[in-house]
């Protein structure tokens, strides 16, 4: 009964929203919080090394199967407090945006979809709450159905689409080649490596798309920017984790920790290369980004890079591999904290002086200091500052990438240097991001592409529109739930050990890994290098905002090829060519079958007309011609499957007899 209350609690406060008119209660607050309390005293047993599980009897061969081990334990515990901390937001900020009441019944019914996800037996079961989270997290996306939000929606729902589509070919062929239930959780028996790689590639690539992996990412951006901001707060902070979710059981099906047959042996390596290739886009991408929620949408391309790099290096080390899925799952749950309190900012910020280009702000400091103070925590845990809860995870992560790179493998050496070019180009963007929301003076932002004097006149209209706002609508509620992300924050940071001695361990050995425990024992977190490391981080990402600001050359336009509209045209074109393709092989293949029933029609069920075709020089009419095509084709037949086939028994006698 425990998964389904969690699954039902939700839906049921999405009835009770769809009922009631005008309600000032706030039901997502209430079922965020039961849920969070279910999933705490249901699941607590679970790190003991008691997993649960639980199969739903329906009529018809389809029964949905349930289970609870520590992974799902922490996915499920932390979407529950996240959407708790944005469920006392969301009032506020959607007063604003309108629709509240539309948002809330689609917000309450993800949740359900995604507690599905996390807590599902089998890979069937778990596909069909993914796509029902697809559906009801679209209907964020195009939330102001204006054209920038409708595109965005189509982006979001075309990428989801092939992303699932992908993820049942591989469930299909992955069925195939080992003959198994695909329970989750469990390693398969393979009876076809070939096939098995190319299942685990296909169910990878599908749930990358929904984690933003590159190059299946660029919808990502769209739709953040295009959310409401509790929706983007969520779209960051919990549905992207949805694909590293899937990522991390797919793997399972392989075995982590276990020496990884051929076919799959170099699933570790190229899943570690695909994750630098994530973060150094992402990266890029949110340089040159002028769009605060863009800039942020990015920066989750980036993170989930480090998430997908700390997956490789683990898979490419087997039972050596402890801290790098650690950090993975550790940077999963510091990710979706301050990526959550940054997006909140940023909409407390855009509800009082509705503007989101960064060039256009500035000076904000005075007018927004509590979430400036909130902000300016989440900036500091994202790029890694020590004492926060961003340094703890990346330093396991970091730990993860040195031992692959010490094997000598060229690719993990270079994936190790990558990792720190990442990390000051993390600290550069976001010392960009604050120092022009809340330090630059506004009346010396300055944007190339814009007329000075209206970029003037457009700042000083912002600062009195945010000061009537600060005047005369407070925002207790919505620094409430920036606040408590924030605590938790600081938590993490001051006791690094908490999480992993908690949980954290406990799931990477549940996972395979057997040594992780004594792994994480062996590890460090206040060594100098690694202060002095972080130190040196943050110091050269001011230095290069600063050099990027002072010469313009954030304010560059990047090449179109590398423009994620370029990206998403070059897919559409050739999605488009591919379809043009197949409708017309469906259309020529459709006359064919026609002609040819309408052919076996006449000569089947028509003996009124004469039919006469010559065969070695004989002439055959009428119903002889009917038979003796039949006799040609049933010899054909048998030829064929004597050459195919050659256990006759007349053959198997001849072959005994000789």
């Amino acid at each position: 009964m425990l998964f389904l209350t969690l699954i039902a609690v939700p839906l049921l406060g999405a009835i009770v929203t769809l009922i009631k008119r005008d309600s000032k209660a706030n039901i997502s607050l209430l079922v965020s919080a039961i849920v969070l309390v279910v999933g705490i005293v249901g699941f607590k047993d679970v790190f003991t090394g008691t997993p649960a599980t639980f199969e739903m009897a329906l009529p018809g061969p389809f029964a949905p199967t349930f289970q609870a081990d520590p992974l799902t334990a922490i996915f499920v515990i932390l979407t529950c407090f996240v959407w708790l901390a944005v469920s006392m937001y969301t009032p506020k900020y959607m007063k604003h945006e309108g629709g509240e009441k539309r948002f809330k019944l689609c917000a309450l019914l993800t949740l359900s979809s995604i507690l599905g996800v996390f807590t599902s037996g089998d890979l069937f079961t778990l596909l069909l709450f993914f796509e029902i989270m697809t559906v009801t997290s679209y209907f964020w996306v195009i939330h102001k159905w204006d054209n920038d939000a409708i595109s965005a929606g189509y982006y979001y729902l075309f990428y989801s689409i092939i992303g699932g589509l992908l993820v049942v070919l591989g469930a299909v062929l992955l069925y195939s080649a080992s003959d198994s239930t695909l329970v989750i959780g469990e390693s398969v028996t393979v009876t076809d490596s070939r096939m098995f790689a190319w299942a685990i590639g296909l169910l990878i690539a599908g749930f990358g798309t929904k984690a933003g992996m590159f190059p299946l990412h660029s919808w990502l951006p769209r739709a953040h920017s295009a959310a409401p901001t509790p929706g983007s707060a969520l779209l960051s902070g919990l549905i992207i984790k949805v694909g590293i979710y899937g990522l991390i059981r797919s793997v399972q099906f392989v075995g982590w920790g276990n020496a990884l047959e051929i076919g799959t042996s170099r699933l570790g390596p190229a899943l570690a290369v695909l994750g630098v290739c994530t973060m150094l886009v992402g990266t890029v991408l949110a340089l040159f980004q002028s769009h605060a929620k863009r800039l942020l949408a990015y920066s989750s391309v980036s993170q989930m890079g480090y998430i997908i790099l700390g997956l490789g290096t683990s898979l490419y080390l087997g039972q050596d591999g402890g801290l790098g899925l650690l950090g993975a799952i550790y940077h999963v749950v510091n990710h979706a904290l301050f990526k959550a309190t940054l997006f909140m900012g940023i909409g407390i910020i855009y509800i009082k002086t509705n503007e989101l280009d960064l060039y256009k702000m500035g000076g904000l400091l005075r007018r927004f200091p509590i979430t400036a103070a909130l902000m300016f925590v989440a900036v500091l845990g994202i790029i890694g500052a020590p004492g926060l809860n961003g340094y703890v995870s990346k330093t396991v992560l970091h730990h993860g990438v040195t031992l692959a790179a010490e094997t000598g493998a060229g690719w993990a050496i270079w994936a190790e240097r990558l990792f720190l070019v990442t990390g000051v180009g993390t600290a550069t963007y976001f010392a960009k991001l604050y120092y022009l929301i809340f330090l630059k003076g506004s009346e010396k932002a300055t944007c190339k592409s814009t007329d000075i004097r209206t970029e003037k006149a457009s700042s000083a209209n912002q600062v009195q529109h945010g000061e009537k706002e600060v005047r005369h609508g407070k925002s207790t509620g919505m620094h409430i739930g920036m606040g408590i992300l924030v605590v938790t924050m600081l938590v993490i940071g001051i006791s690094p050990k908490l999480f992993p001695d908690v949980s954290g361990a406990v799931a990477t050995q549940g996972l395979g890994i057997n040594n992780a425990i004594e792994s994480l024992g062996a590890l460090t977190y206040w060594n100098f290098s690694d202060i002095s490391g972080m130190v040196i981080t943050l110091a050269l990402g001011v230095f290069f905002c600063w050099l990027g600001l002072k010469s313009g050359l954030f304010s560059l336009r990047l090449p179109v090829w590398i423009s994620t509209k370029c990206i998403s045209s070059s897919v559409q074109r050739l999605v488009s060519a591919i379809s043009k393709r197949g409708a017309r092989f469906y259309s020529s293949a459709s006359k064919l079958v026609s002609k040819v029933s309408r052919s076996a029609h006449s000569r089947l069920f028509n003996y009124s007309k004469s039919r006469a075709f010559t065969i070695f020089g004989t002439k055959v009419a009428g119903i002889g011609a009917d038979a003796t095509l039949l006799i040609v084709v049933l010899t054909l037949l048998i030829v064929w499957y004597t050459l195919i086939d050659p256990g006759l028994p007349v053959l198997e006698y001849m072959k005994l007899v000789s």
